[in-house]
């Protein structure tokens, strides 16, 4: 999903949370620059429609229809077949940017790397300067912060900043787990309010995804473009065996040490999760990404170094 390329890249100073400078210095990150027509999740500039009709870009063609503008005759075609032919274009027109943040409680965490939430901040942030700086309206919405405030598509840069100050924000405070909103709710929430064609990105750990959140993405996948990238950490998919290991967070303190049953049915429910969005992924216009907390496309991970 996200295209590689050899520009360094910067990496947050601490592992757990992201400062207003360091979201702010990201739009002179070289990605953030410029237009470019190559498709980068992080690079996303003026857009091609589905809609056919006058434009620069060549589609397809078809049988000549009365009407049809004859500047737009295939000759040679004609030529070859003897029968009028129109060409058809793809229309370039500019379409709103949407993230959709997830930063609810269990995204602050990581066992290795960056924490959930570091890295969607500033997958997120990316996304803003790009869009900005290519002209296209930018919005978002942050799940799991006090009023979950939504920012309507604006190419303002004065609301990019609110945005980026309300990442950088809620970076520093994690929200409590009784403050926890389903995602089956958020999206549903988003399905009323995001308009036809826009280009919808969400950053979250999907640890709820369920049915219903899967029948919502499925919906948006009919009318908007998706890009899905699930972040997640080593540990979510495969409990640590051979020894007791204890963990602590909010207060409450639990020691796993899982036996062969525990152990499969613990890899089993993250095997599901990732089924339930890889079956939408699979929707015309979706793309999804699974990003490891130390091993992703952003920033070279420090702890990845240490591990080479």
């Amino acid at each position: 999903m996200f295209v590689g390329d050899k520009t360094p890249r910067p990496v947050p100073h601490k592992r757990h949370v992201v400062s207003l400078d360091e979201l702010i210095n990201l739009r002179y990150w070289p990605p953030a620059r410029g237009h470019s027509r190559e498709r980068m999740a992080i690079r996303e500039g003026h857009h091609l429609s589905h809609i056919r009709g006058r434009g620069m870009e060549f589609d397809d063609v078809r049988e000549y229809q009365p009407g049809d503008d004859i500047r737009h005759l295939d000759w040679r075609l004609m030529a070859r077949t003897g029968e009028a032919h129109t060409k058809l274009y793809r229309e370039e027109r500019e379409r709103p940017v949407f993230a959709l943040v997830d930063l609810r409680s269990p995204m602050y965490f990581a066992t290795q790397g960056h924490f959930k939430s570091v890295l969607a901040c500033y997958a997120a942030t990316m996304v803003m300067w790009t869009t900005l700086a290519n002209g296209d309206r930018i919005g978002g919405q942050l799940l799991g912060t006090e009023q979950s405030t939504i920012f309507k598509p604006s190419n303002n840069r004065q609301q990019v900043m609110r945005m980026v100050s309300a990442l950088a924000e809620a970076s520093s405070q994690p929200p409590t787990s009784h403050s926890l909103t389903s995602l089956s709710s958020a999206l549903a929430q988003a399905e009323s309010y995001l308009p036809s064609g826009t280009l919808v990105y969400l950053f979250s750990d999907f640890h709820d995804v369920d049915e219903a959140a899967q029948q919502h993405l499925m919906r948006l996948a009919q009318r908007c473009e998706l890009k899905l990238v699930l972040i997640s950490d080593p540990l979510e998919q495969r409990l640590p065996e051979g020894k007791p290991y204890r963990f602590l967070g909010e207060g409450q303190e639990i020691t796993v040490n899982p036996n062969a049953k525990q152990q499969a049915r613990y890899v089993n429910q993250f095997e599901e999760r990732v089924q339930r969005l890889d079956y939408v992924h699979h929707l015309r216009g979706v793309e999804f990404a699974h990003w490891q907390t130390h091993q992703h496309p952003l920033f070279a991970s420090p702890t990845a170094k240490e591990g080479r």
